[in-house]
């Protein structure tokens, strides 16, 4: 009998390719998709895309609400989102355990509905790793709190830890026209805050997300209590750009600079420390993709993807 597993932000980059990776196996999982609203587009596109998957409405800041979304389930696979309002106002206001109670919340209702397995996309410790200077990188933070929680009830549930590597997808939210190379709209600048020659990890979210999760379930005894890093390589923002140009003839470049809808000094403390140390400092991980059912998608199968994609 398939296995009922409860998606967390099933709408969203990462909950929607363990929606899409999960529910290409019918046989061996039930997907129950949870988000904050059932009635969106989104859920609409979802539901064209995988109609065998299940809907709930429920929310992070509601245990009643994600108990009831995890009546029956078997495994969870959780994610908080930092940038959503509900937390980054918290947040601003001096609430620093904001995600962490969201994360809690996930983990208390799990357990109190007897679920078995929860599958936690985390992010390491910026202070335990590189010390007091990377205090104010309040994402991470909260990530390995909410993690360091599974842990610490191991004899209740099992916990298993995603650690995802930069999207190829952040940079196609920046772009734009660039009338420095081009003129009107034959030549695109994309702008991230990383340094451009800093080679760093990344992945294809999407696609790889989901089938990171299935090489945890795939073998529960050898990764219980372990970290995953879902990574297909390491790029500097350079070749991300030089790679677009071969794949779709347009001229392009990229630009280190500022994006305003992540432009904080918490985001920028999580990125110094991201350049410094590496997403991935531990050498023991596990990288999913050599144990994934088929390979991760390259960057040139990426751009191949998003051969059409311009700026708006």
């Amino acid at each position: 009998m398939p296995e009922i597993v409860a998606v967390i932000g099933a709408t969203g980059f990462q909950g929607s390719s363990v929606v899409k990776a999960l529910s290409a196996l019918p046989d061996k999982y039930t997907v129950r998709g949870v988000t904050r609203s059932t009635t969106s587009a989104r859920v609409s596109e979802l539901q064209a895309l995988y109609p065998n998957v299940q809907w709930v409405a429920a929310n992070l800041n509601s245990p009643a609400s994600l108990r009831e979304a995890f009546r029956g389930v078997d495994i969870v696979f959780g994610n908080t989102n930092y940038l959503q309002p509900d937390i980054i106002n918290k947040i601003d206001a001096g609430d620093l355990d904001a995600e962490f109670r969201q994360g809690q919340n996930m983990v208390d209702a799990a357990i109190a509905e007897g679920v078995k397995h929860f599958v936690y996309s985390s992010l390491e410790s910026p202070t335990k790793v590189g010390g007091p200077e990377y205090r104010g990188a309040h994402e991470p933070e909260g990530k390995h709190k909410i993690e360091q929680y599974i842990r610490s009830n191991k004899d209740k549930i099992a916990g298993y830890f995603v650690y995802a590597a930069f999207y190829f997808q952040n940079l196609l939210l920046s772009a734009q026209w660039d009338s420095a190379i081009g003129s009107g709209k034959d030549a695109i600048v994309f702008t991230y805050p990383l340094p451009a020659d800093a080679p760093l990890p990344y992945v294809d979210i999407e696609e790889d997300l989901g089938a990171t999760v299935l090489v945890a379930l795939s073998n529960r005894s050898e990764y219980s209590g372990k970290v995953l890093a879902a990574v297909e390589g390491y790029y500097t923002g350079e070749e991300l750009v030089r790679a677009f140009t071969r794949i779709t003839g347009v001229p392009a470049r990229y630009q280190y600079g500022a994006v305003p809808e992540i432009d904080r000094p918490d985001i920028n403390a999580m990125l110094n420390f991201f350049v410094k140390f590496g997403t991935f400092s531990h050498h023991d991980w596990t990288i999913a993709k050599n144990s994934a059912p088929r390979p991760f998608t390259t960057l040139d199968q990426f751009w191949t993807k998003y051969s059409t994609f311009r700026p708006e």
